[in-house]
């Protein structure tokens, strides 16, 4: 066995340094290759970073917007809250309005229409309106006598 041999260790020994030279020229061949490509994912990685930068700006912003417009959107609810109610509240007095002029006017029957009723209250109140409008208009003595009654039975509500 050249095992021992001190010639068998040294040509050992210069061929794994000569193995070891050619896998370290390989690795450095290879090395300037990987640099490149290092180099290049250093570029794709700080776009990728600039551009994740840009779109967490991006979504901060729209993450802002979307909060103002909850905010407006709370508000325009809120107020449209209040203004139902506040209809709400006028209807019932308007209601209550037209139930009083019924029974103000109720013994009052204007020519060509029968008494005030809540079926005909609408064009109840249009004539009337219209013989008040028109007030220059030569009515006979018993219009004019009607419409004398009317403002009297009217002033008793209150407004």
């Amino acid at each position: 066995s050249l095992s021992g041999c001190p010639l068998n260790a040294q040509a050992i020994k210069k061929g794994k340094i000569s193995e070891e030279l050619m896998t370290i020229k390989l690795k450095a061949s290879g090395g300037i290759e990987s640099d490149e490509e290092i180099r290049h994912l250093d570029e794709e990685i700080k776009e990728l970073n600039e551009s994740n930068l840009k779109i967490e700006a991006d979504m901060m912003k729209l993450q802002t917007q979307i909060t103002s417009m909850e905010t407006n959107l709370k508000t325009i609810e809120e107020e449209n809250k209040l203004i139902e109610q506040n209809n709400e509240s006028l209807l019932k007095e308007l209601a209550g309005l037209s139930q009083a002029l019924i029974s103000s006017l109720a013994d009052i029957q204007l020519p060509q229409m029968g008494p005030i009723s809540e079926q005909n209250f609408e064009a109840y109140v249009n004539t009337l309106t219209d013989m008040y409008s028109n007030l220059e208009r030569d009515y006979s003595p018993e219009c004019k006598a009607l419409l004398e009654s009317i403002k009297q039975a009217v002033k008793g509500i209150h407004v």
